[in-house]
């Protein structure tokens, strides 16, 4: 009698796991390069000895869309995007770590860092260091290599991965993963002066919150109805007694 009531309950847990996502797309949409999130369900089934089927509703995963976000003109020199699959490596306490956030600054030994204050690696994992007696102003050439006047510096490590799904999400924009970076293909480029944004569609997310909020309020309801089934069971099957 109370299959009902658990199948609902997993329903309800697995549509407030799938609000804090859409809410944590939102919060986001103005964050540079953030890549929006879907949960993934599927139905569990548990009966004992299979005598008798339950369905449940799991959520299993989190899929990460990776469209790539909007470029916006800056005019900054150290405003970085992408264009194309592709990471800059990050050097941080923790380990190397992987972003797409390209808004760098240079700290005060004219390292190029992001925002968080973490290194930005070359291609011989190494910090950029700018010249200090520097005149002219630093250009990034399309294959990351960067050129102060006629003095070339460093060259930007870019990196791709087999499975973007796979990269952990770590505070400031950071990803994390075991897998082994991969130098990115000769298409992914890097644009200076400009930044990535957030692929988050402000209508669609609302919108499915709407829904989502629609679907959460049919279930209550259902499990209120399922609910009173039960209890004017209970009363007529006393009464009888």
């Amino acid at each position: 009698m109370e299959n009902t009531t658990y199948i609902g309950l997993s329903r309800l847990s697995s549509m407030r796991r799938e609000m804090d996502v859409l809410a944590n797309n939102l919060a986001n949409m103005n964050s540079n390069a953030y890549k929006g999130e879907r949960v993934m369900f599927e139905e569990y089934l548990k009966g004992p000895n299979d005598a008798k089927k339950v369905s449940f509703v799991n959520d299993f995963a989190v899929l990460r869309d990776t469209r790539i976000g909007k470029l916006e003109q800056t005019g900054n020199t150290f405003d970085l995007a992408i264009t194309g699959n592709g990471y800059l490596t990050v050097d941080t306490p923790q380990g190397r770590r992987y972003t797409r956030d390209g808004h760098l600054r240079l700290d005060a030994d004219r390292r190029l860092v992001t925002t968080g204050g973490h290194p930005v690696l070359d291609n011989r994992g190494r910090d950029i260091v700018l010249p200090q007696d520097a005149q002219d102003v630093p250009t990034v050439a399309a294959d990351g290599t960067i050129t102060v006047g006629q003095q070339q510096v460093a060259k930007i490590d870019l990196v791709t991965f087999e499975s973007d799904q796979e990269l952990r999400k770590t505070a400031q924009g950071l990803y994390a993963t075991s897998q082994e970076p991969q130098a990115a293909p000769a298409s992914s480029t890097l644009v200076q002066g400009m930044l990535e944004a957030s692929n988050v569609e402000p209508i669609v997310e609302m919108t499915a919150m709407m829904e989502l909020l629609r679907q959460y309020q049919g279930t209550q309801s259902l499990m209120d109805s399922e609910h009173e089934r039960m209890r004017t069971a209970i009363q007529r099957l006393g009464r009888t007694a």
